[in-house]
């Protein structure tokens, strides 16, 4: 691929406008994350049951607040002990076959493979009613965002029949309490699009909550896609560059007017 003085030119005022184009959409980007991030940094610090009482009372708005999300009470099943919220998958060892292909052309042979595989078959939820945070009971579904559940064990059930040995219990659950930052906006005395970043400080988690990486992703993509177009740019022929293919479009315009002009007499 020969490279040409006159598309290296081309490709540097392509590159020019690009860029002034991305700085404009980089810094529309900037804007629209500066407002989503206002609430944020705005929002009203609290770290003790008093103060979050009181956010309560006044309806503060966009908080964060920090302190222990607690179980009142637990969920347990089958003695495995207390958690938060346990999830109990029934799994059953299944039989199951593909097919497997070796070699290529006429060389190229197949044959059925059978396999083994625990498979869910289905599933149950325990959850407490409601936890408790800086003194405040809160209904469990008011805090969305907890960590996720931990495998706990795996229990095989007794034989029944052709199923001996081939069915279990495996049992994940969230743990009873967890300490961290929650971000709120406190409306009409009740709590309202909650997050809770867990082991999380006051001071880390605007940090951790403010959009920040929407203009870089951009202008990595931004750059990729403008390196594709030049490098797609100067692999044309790209003969209109050139007084040569003006001259012979010119010529072949006037040789078609020519003919059409004697065509018509």
């Amino acid at each position: 691929m020969e490279v040409t003085k006159r598309e290296i030119f081309v490709s540097i005022l392509f590159a020019l406008f690009a860029f002034i184009g991305g700085v404009c959409i980089a810094g529309s980007i900037r804007s629209c994350e500066d407002d989503a991030n206002v609430k944020y940094y705005q929002a009203v610090k609290v770290a003790d049951s008093t103060q979050f009482n009181y956010a309560f009372k006044t309806n503060e708005g966009h908080t964060l607040a920090y302190g222990t999300v607690t179980a009142v009470g637990y969920v347990t099943d089958d003695g495995i002990g207390n958690y938060m919220t346990i999830t109990r998958v029934l799994e059953e060892y299944r039989q199951h076959t593909r097919t497997v292909c070796t070699g290529e052309g006429k060389n190229r042979s197949c044959h059925t493979e059978t396999y083994w595989t625990w498979d869910d078959i289905g599933r149950k939820r325990f959850a407490v009613n409601q936890v408790n945070f800086l003194g405040r009971n809160f209904y469990y579904g008011a805090f969305p965002e907890l960590p996720g559940e931990n495998y706990i064990t795996t229990i095989n059930l007794p034989s029944r029949g052709f199923f001996s040995n081939k069915q279990r219990y495996v049992y994940y659950g969230r743990s009873l309490s967890y300490t961290g930052t929650v971000y709120a906006n406190i409306d009409n005395h009740s709590l309202n699009d909650a997050k809770f970043l867990n082991g999380v400080g006051l001071d880390e988690a605007v940090d951790k909550l403010i959009h920040k990486w929407g203009v870089p992703i951009f202008w990595v993509g931004f750059a990729v896609v403008c390196i594709g177009l030049i490098i797609g740019f100067v692999a044309l022929p790209n003969e209109w560059l050139y007084g040569k293919y003006w001259r012979e479009r010119s010529r072949r315009k006037k040789e078609a007017d020519d003919f059409w002009d004697n065509f018509g007499r």
